[in-house]
């Protein structure tokens, strides 16, 4: 029937959901949260440099040829967001 199709999971769905069952209810071992504490900082602070170029400096996508280019470009956006920085630290 229609409804019980619905409900068939492969084998790997049914994996994944097993396992992040068993992630869900259990303690994070020590070494596990440190790791989770520093991962998630680095994270944190990389998403909010390319949110500000997304969102204050309109940057959603390089429209360039080679390598070469591309590398001037994203300096050159580097360098405009650090100067932002900059002035925002400065106040």
């Amino acid at each position: 029937s229609h409804f019980a199709a619905s409900f068939i999971v492969t084998r790997a769905e049914a994996s994944i959901a097993k396992n992040c069952d068993w992630i869900k209810n259990r303690q994070m071992k020590k070494t596990q949260k440190r790791q989770n504490r520093k991962k998630s900082r680095t994270r944190a602070r990389v998403e909010h440099v390319f949110a500000f170029m997304e969102n204050t400096m309109k940057i959603r996508r390089l429209r360039t040829i080679g390598k070469e280019r591309t590398e001037g470009v994203i300096g050159l956006i580097n360098l405009t967001y650090y100067m932002c920085r900059y002035l925002q630290l400065e106040k």
